[in-house]
């Protein structure tokens, strides 16, 4: 009896599975994913005739409507395993609203994605009734010149114009409160920009590779930078950063070679790892009383300073941090310094006299090597000045070992210098009352 009672719930359940599974899946059947779209379930999409153009909108069920793609017809994959699209072709205007069957719709968005990967369009001019734009919306249309943004747009978001490598003209809203990270990456045409009053954060990578950008206008608003925000934007020549931005972040403007003009913030504390390397055109440098940190290679390759004076709330010099500064002459170091780590001043092949603070303790390796073009050691009358009794400790050889080099310690302390390992490898030493 109790083996029926057991089969006939058993049975029950299996039909209930089964009626289940039947149910779900007709819900997935009739569901709005559209298949091969990695973006969107579509909801009441509408196709309108505009201008002999189909456009595709989605319908937000609130009277308004997002401009979209075709998503009956999916993006196609590409050779090259990208999502391709070719629905908009040449110049689009946008409409400010559109009329189906008597019902009229205001067009007041852009879609996730809506012209993504579109190898045909060159303008789109959208409407003032526009107030969001979608993540990657513009993303890699490669013919895209000009695009205007409507001032009810208060967020650029990730992506959204990133690969864009036509585009000559963006007109932006005159107050926004936010530009996603990567927004206009690649885009190699862009030749100004004048990012509004209301920006606090420029985030990671959001113009890497403008290489052509000549201009540009940071906000007074401006508090925050990215990683590689302005990387490789070689073309720059004057950069005013504003006074709220404090920390200037890894490769900031590395590659950025024809800054000759640069107005550092009165309140930066720290500048990243290689944040101005490669900057080759800066012919001098002023850095705030107020920074505290310079991260490593953080001016390597900056080959027209020729004149260099850190603050006294800098404490350490980190590896190769303004190795390669070829026209480098004068150095003033603070009495604070403690470490010069390795490769500080390497190849700065005019810097012939260099005095260290009582305050150093340490000196990295090769701090002060340097050869010439020819790969020879070029510092052949290299002076340098010790003001401490006490030998700072050196971990390797700090300079050429070529003849004629000249070290000057306290008086009394010749003996001392010419005893301590590394210092021993001097040929001349001098001393003078500091």
């Amino acid at each position: 009896m109790e083996k029926k009672r057991f089969h006939t719930v058993a049975v029950v359940v299996r039909v209930f599975v089964s009626i289940l599974s039947i149910l779900l899946l007709t819900a997935a059947c009739g569901s709005d994913t559209v298949e091969g779209n990695p973006y969107y379930m579509r909801s009441g999409m509408l196709i309108v005739d505009v201008d002999g153009t189909d456009m595709y909108f989605l319908d937000n069920h609130d009277g308004t409507v997002s401009l979209t793609y075709d998503q009956d017809n999916p993006m196609h994959k590409n050779s090259k395993n990208q999502y391709v699209l070719t629905d908009y072709v040449g110049k689009i205007v946008v409409p400010a609203s559109i009329n189906i069957d008597g019902q009229v719709y205001q067009v007041t968005g852009i879609t996730e994605s809506a012209f993504m990967n579109n190898t045909t369009l060159t303008e789109v001019v959208l409407p003032e009734t526009i107030t969001s734009i979608g993540e990657m919306a513009f993303y890699n249309c490669l013919l895209l010149e000009e695009v205007n943004i409507p001032e009810g747009v208060t967020e650029l978001p990730a992506s959204c114009f990133s690969g864009c490598k036509a585009l000559r003209i963006v007109k932006m809203p005159s107050y926004m409160t936010s530009i996603g990270k990567n927004a206009f990456k690649s885009c190699i045409m862009l030749e100004s920009m004048a990012i509004p009053e209301g920006i606090s954060v420029i985030h990671e990578q959001m113009f890497k590779g403008c290489s052509r950008m000549t201009d540009l206008t940071l906000p007074s608003t401006l508090t925050t930078l990215g990683t590689q925000a302005f990387y490789g934007c070689s073309q720059l020549t004057k950069l005013t950063i504003p006074d709220g931005v404090t920390v200037l972040p890894d490769s900031c403007f590395y590659g950025c070679s024809r800054i000759t003009d640069l107005t550092l913030p009165k309140r930066l504390t720290e500048i990243g790892v290689r944040t101005f390397r490669g900057c080759s055109g800066l012919t001098s440098l002023e850095l705030p009383e107020s920074l505290q940190e310079i991260g490593r290679l953080a001016f390597y390759g900056c080959g027209k300073i020729i004149r260099l004076e850190l603050p006294k709330s800098i404490t350490e010099l980190e590896d190769s941090v303004f190795g390669g500064c070829g026209a480098l002459v004068e150095v003033i170091l603070p009495e604070t310094l403690t470490t010069l780590k390795d490769g500080s001043f390497a190849a700065c092949r005019s810097l012939f006299t260099i005095t260290l603070p009582e305050s150093v303790k340490e000196i990295g390796e090769n701090c002060f090597c340097s050869v010439n073009n020819d790969g020879v050691a070029n510092w052949r009358n290299l002076e340098i000045f010790v003001k401490s009794p006490v030998p700072p400790t050196v971990h390797g050889s700090f300079v050429n070992q070529t003849n004629r080099r000249r070290v000057i310690v306290p008086s009394g302390y010749r003996d001392v210098y010419m005893q301590t390992p590394y210092w021993d490898e001097f040929t001349e030493y001098l001393e003078t009352n500091y």
